[in-house]
């Protein structure tokens, strides 16, 4: 019985698909322009990382106001600061420089307005096909993993921390695997604690849209783009030796989440558009 329940709406949607093509044609896209971006949470500020943002889509139109884009992008992200020197402490800071290349499916849902301006919102998951970073010129040996710390020790007695979102939780593991306030970093953090050296090799983040009508099928379209999930968690230590600090001075240390942060500019072109149009209009009429 389910079976010739599939059968049917298989033969249901054969019949009709002929008149669902003519009423609705699918529009091709092609994207070509460039992203400003920063990662939240890397103690770099401002969007001074630029990036290529290119690819292609397929739009489809739902309704005469609204349609769903699926499009295929390469997207490289990442981070930049310059040499700087910390006013409060004098301290050379030096440069830091992240490429994250991206390959990426975004979903838009797209409502437009006089066939001219278009509000999108939708989802992006993306895998990374490329990744460098260096600190003063010097590249660094991060790579692709879970982006998460963990302890070094692989012993099932020890805490997991690979799931702890803020500093307190990670003290308490720290506390609960039995080493007190005094104990010192210099020792704690590397024998005990290691840092995430990776990045995630996914990325999932929200996009919102705003596209307007140029002329004919070229439009222009601004998208912000933010991860949902982190890629990468790190500990820092701000404005201090590291051996100086104890167990209890985490409390002031930041337990930093990262997330994609990006601001893109780029210019569209729609094939079929016309066609479309006439279409839209032939079955207003209707």
């Amino acid at each position: 019985m389910k079976r010739f329940g599939i059968i049917s709406l298989l033969l249901a949607f054969t019949m009709a698909a002929p008149a669902l093509l003519h009423a609705q044609i699918i529009k091709g896209e092609l994207f070509v322009g460039g992203n400003a971006t920063q990662v939240d949470g890397d103690e770099c500020y401002h969007y001074r990382k630029f990036g290529v943002h290119a690819g292609a889509g397929a739009l489809i139109p739902i309704t005469n106001w609204m349609d769903v884009g699926l499009e295929v992008l390469f997207n490289q992200k990442g981070a930049y600061k310059g040499d700087s020197i910390n006013p409060h402490l004098g301290l050379y800071t030096g440069r830091y420089n992240l490429r994250l290349n991206y390959a990426e499916v975004p979903v838009m849902v797209y409502f437009t307005d006089k066939n001219r301006y278009s509000i999108g919102l939708g989802v992006s998951y993306g895998r990374v096909v490329g990744l460098k970073e260096s600190i003063n010129g010097n590249p660094t040996a991060i790579g692709i993993g879970d982006g998460q710390l963990h302890w070094r020790e692989e012993s099932a007695s020890l805490p997991d921390i690979g799931k702890d979102k803020t500093i307190d939780e990670l003290i308490n593991h720290v506390y609960e695997a039995g080493y007190s306030q005094d104990a010192d970093l210099e020792t704690l953090i590397p024998s005990v604690i290691k840092n995430s050296e990776n990045y995630r090799g996914r990325d999932f983040s929200i996009c919102v849209d705003a596209r307007i009508r140029i002329w004919e099928g070229i439009h222009a379209e601004f998208r912000y783009q933010y991860s949902l999930l982190p890629i990468r968690t790190r500990l820092f230590y701000k404005d201090r030796e590291e051996t100086h600090l104890k167990v209890d001075d985490l409390r002031v240390q930041p337990l930093q989440l990262q997330y994609n942060n990006t601001l893109t500019l780029r210019v569209v072109y729609i094939f079929n558009e016309r066609r479309s149009a006439s279409n839209k209009n032939a079955t207003k009429k209707q």
